[in-house]
């Protein structure tokens, strides 16, 4: 049988016992886990690498992008285009403001919006393009 040559890593988890002895203390706190001091903590530590004024942590990709949706007061009835080979969250962040998905093809060699299909789905009422990685 001929080996998958499509073969994309989802992700892979690095911790070491640091970093779960923490993640524990914090559960155990069993309040304000996502806004606790070590929360608080880290996005000074990002804001201030980064060289930034504000940093804003979230729980996951599909907050972040329903957050990044609001934040451009993208909302009922525009359209933003998304891939169509993608994590559901893409498109369900559009859902979540009253958006419509447009979802447009992608290259098959980066696995990433084709450019060229993107411009003829661009319409009027398009108002965000999501040009999601994957892997």
């Amino acid at each position: 049988m001929e080996e998958n040559k499509w073969k994309l890593p989802l992700y892979k988890i690095y911790s070491d016992d640091e970093d779960v002895n923490l993640v524990t203390k914090i559960i155990k706190r069993g309040e304000r886990w996502a806004i606790g001091p070590e929360i608080e903590e880290f996005e000074n530590e990002i804001k201030n690498y980064v060289g930034v004024d504000y940093c804003l942590t979230l729980n996951s990709g599909t907050s972040a992008l329903h957050a990044l949706l609001l934040a451009y007061d993208i909302g009922k009835n525009d359209e933003v285009i998304v891939p169509s080979f993608s994590f559901i969250s893409t498109a369900n962040s559009v859902l979540f403001v009253d958006g419509i998905p447009k979802f447009s093809d992608i290259e098959d060699d980066t696995l990433g919006l084709d450019p060229n299909l993107v411009s003829n789905n661009i319409t009027a009422k398009t108002k965000a393009i999501i040009p999601m990685d994957y892997a």
